[in-house]
């Protein structure tokens, strides 16, 4: 059987609550969902067979985002307003693929700044999940989210 290869994106990227959500997609550069595992000792028990340390899973959603510095619907000011907060979001890497991760997430804020004066200001993120995340059939909005960003949506907002 050959290779699948799938691009990221475009997809979605947004968190908040179902209706309200902020929704910072067209900021995204890099994100992911990373998992790790908590692995206790293994266990050696007297009839000399071992039995395997506990394994525990957390994961974390992760990227890469320009700042909308400035933006008061924007997902700066979002991350700074709602810290430590716990809120829905929907994750999905490439419409077209129309899968996505979903759950709950801790906001912590986003960095303001750059390390370079007149570049693109860029933050990297890390939120925890909480819970585990679902893996699933991408929300019927990500279907829209394939076309994002197309000469016709570009022309619209100009």
């Amino acid at each position: 059987m050959p290779a699948t290869v799938v691009k990221l994106g475009p997809g979605e990227l947004s968190v908040g609550d179902v209706g309200t959500p902020v929704d910072f997609t067209c900021q995204v550069t890099a994100a992911q969902v990373e998992w790790s595992a908590d692995v206790g000792d293994d266990t050696q028990v007297l009839c000399g067979e071992t039995v395997p340390g506990e394994r525990t899973y957390s994961s974390v959603l992760t990227g890469t985002l320009y700042q909308d510095l400035g933006l008061a619907s924007g997902i700066v000011a979002y991350s700074w307003d709602n810290k430590g907060a716990q809120v829905p979001f929907v994750f999905v890497p490439n419409a077209v693929a129309a899968q996505a991760v979903t759950g709950t997430l801790i906001i912590d804020p986003l960095t303001v700044g750059g390390e370079e004066a007149g570049a693109n200001m860029t933050s990297d993120f890390e939120w925890a999940i909480v819970g585990d995340p679902i893996l699933g059939s991408a929300p019927a909005t990500a279907a829209a989210a394939s076309g994002r960003g197309s000469k016709a949506e570009k022309a619209e907002a100009a």
